[in-house]
């Protein structure tokens, strides 16, 4: 349906009484709305299509940074305003966050305060005012977050894996950025990643709550629909090389007080229909009191912390394993446990309940996050950035109940018994 400045594209059921209403302004604006009168507040995000895997090589951490600068000055508010208007107005929950994929905006209003917040996110889409001083008190910003970062022994050991784990993707980079990228960066470079991404034709905007369509694209049309779409720079590398070798590095860290393991081995990405069983197997081998790793790690004060879980991106996947580890354990000892416990599901050592009740787990959680509009959002915007498909991550609560014992066997052999893995161990300095 055109009406005007916008098209109504097809409605999407999600669950029970929930459905999905799309739109799409005349300028490649994306917009989602969710009407759920249950609580009399809404959730308004903005998902820009941009992180850390967009920028170029030798330029990381310009889409973290971007993040710090857009809750700054505009051409019609002065720096502070912004939180200033939120919290006077109910406002709740005002954040933002920069992963590899995506950098999104997102507060909590009132059902009375729509006018408010789209007039204070299209005004930051495009009035952004970029000046040479808060440019530098920014990036000084990140930088002390990134030393802070690299400070906490569980971060430098992720930023370690990544690196050793992708050798051509831009996953294999920190999401904050590298140091001397982030001293590199210019006034030039921000505003031209501002042009390039900040555009309509690059967002989607989810409003979740107790709200009226109508109302919502009504105030949406009026801010945003004379904003012009960019080009927006296609993602340099969007394939990794696949892995024909075990790799495996030791680390140290003056902060570390335990011996930390991790071990991952790449996937596809969440689009391949072994998405779901791969997060079953994740599921049966540490979570929950009658997980496999949970008993004979946890239960066994082997470990202080475990966890196994396959992580999606846009373009690649990981099935990832974290272990703490206790004080009179080692890390070969940990592997060994480890092996036996894949091992043992490849080969059939596991029933139809305990597959049913890790499907059972998953399918509460996607249910209980349709309940909360912020955490809604969150769902269908992942959902959308990854697939293109709002609704992708509620229609795998189907696909998951298709998952059989045969399939965590198949999966298992295929990525993690053939698959090739990365393992890094990281030490605390006076053990080296």
């Amino acid at each position: 349906m055109n009406t005007g400045s916008y098209h109504q594209l097809e409605e999407i059921p999600l669950l029970g009484n929930l459905a999905v209403k799309q739109f799409s302004l005349d300028n490649g604006l994306r917009v989602a709305i969710v009407v759920d009168t249950t609580t009399p507040i809404f959730t308004y995000q903005t998902w820009f299509k941009v992180g850390s895997a967009d920028e170029p090589a030798g330029r990381q951490g310009l889409a973290h940074l971007f993040e710090h600068m857009m809750f700054r000055k505009t051409s019609h508010y002065e720096m502070g305003e912004f939180e200033r208007i939120v919290n006077n107005n109910g406002g709740t929950g005002i954040n933002a966050y920069t992963s590899r994929d995506q950098t999104v905006y997102f507060f909590t209003f009132p059902n009375d305060k729509l006018e408010i917040a789209t007039d204070l996110e299209a005004d930051r889409m495009t009035n952004l005012l970029i000046d040479a001083e808060m440019f530098e008190t920014e990036k000084g910003a990140v930088i002390t977050e990134k030393n802070r970062g690299l400070d906490e022994p569980g971060r430098y050991l992720w930023e370690e894996v990544y690196k050793l784990a992708y050798t051509k993707h831009h996953y294999r980079y920190s999401t904050i950025g590298e140091l001397q990228s982030i001293r590199n960066f210019t006034v030039e470079d921000a505003r031209s990643f501002y042009k390039n991404y900040y555009s309509p034709n690059n967002a989607l905007i989810i409003v979740a709550g107790d709200v009226e369509p109508e109302a919502v694209m009504k105030s949406i049309v009026e801010k945003y629909g004379s904003y012009e779409p960019s080009l927006p720079q296609a993602r340099d590398v969007t394939d990794e090389p696949r892995q024909l070798d075990e790799r495996a590095s030791i680390v140290t860290h003056p902060k570390a007080t335990s011996r930390m393991l991790v071990k991952l081995w790449h996937v596809p990405n969440i689009l391949h229909p072994d998405y779901p069983a791969l997060a079953t197997v994740g599921r049966l081998l540490s979570s929950g009191k009658s997980a496999i790793l949970h008993e004979r790690i946890l239960n066994k004060a082997k470990a202080t912390e475990v966890f196994s879980d396959v992580y999606m991106s846009r373009d690649l996947g990981t099935f990832e394993l974290f272990v703490q580890i206790s004080a009179r354990e080692t890390f070969e000892g940990i592997e060994t446990i480890f092996s036996e416990a894949i091992g043992e599901l490849a080969n059939g050592k596991i029933s139809e309940e305990q597959v049913s009740i890790v499907k059972n787990n998953l399918q509460r959680e996607v249910y209980q996050a349709a309940t909360v509009p912020a955490r809604l959002a969150r769902l269908l915007g992942d959902s959308f950035i990854y697939t293109g498909d709002l609704s992708y991550q509620i229609k795998t609560i189907g696909e998951i109940e298709k998952v059989r014992t045969e399939d965590v066997q198949r999966v298992i052999k295929e990525y993690l018994l053939e698959g090739k893995s990365t393992t890094v161990k990281l030490l605390p300095e006076k053990e080296q």
